[in-house]
């Protein structure tokens, strides 16, 4: 399914939903907080929980192993004094044991003091397919696409 018709089945009217479809759609919308905590925390593996043994994350050469995309953007992360992601918008589309769940957030990512420029901030999306499993809900496949990016002019010498 391509984005416009994944976007499209969010369409109104919103329905209401069970206990049950409640209870699953917070509990997906957290995978992606779980990520961004272990990221601000600088906690890998706690990063690494909110996703399935075998995910993929979609990269610029295609779905890469979650083992080795994870501990690159997690190195890159790393290198900044702070980062701190805000979650806002999540659209879940759940169909039984699988989903899709896009997040939208903004990160921001504070440089070491001496640095020439404070920070950068990130609009971001993740898309995430997810699905049940016996302990719970997990990301199977990640992608993230550009959204904007504001670096921050150089700090006045004065």
């Amino acid at each position: 399914m391509n984005e416009k018709q994944q976007a499209k089945k969010w369409a109104g009217p919103a329905r209401t939903l069970s206990a049950a479809e409640l209870a699953d759609h917070h509990a997906v919308c957290q995978l992606v907080k779980i990520y961004a905590i272990g990221f601000d925390m600088r906690d890998y593996d706690l990063a690494r929980s909110a996703f399935a043994p075998d995910a993929t994350w979609e990269g610029k050469t295609g779905d890469d192993p979650i083992d080795e995309a994870l501990p690159r953007i997690y190195g890159m992360a790393a290198s900044f004094k702070a980062t701190q992601h805000f979650i806002g918008n999540q659209y879940v589309d759940l169909q039984g044991d699988t989903g899709v769940v896009w997040s939208y957030g903004i990160a921001h990512h504070k440089l070491a003091a001496g640095s020439d420029r404070d920070e950068v901030i990130a609009g971001v999306q993740y898309r995430d397919e997810c699905e049940r499993f016996p302990n719970g809900w997990l990301i199977t496949r990640r992608s993230a696409p550009p959204q904007w990016l504001d670096i921050a002019a150089p700090r006045s010498k004065v």
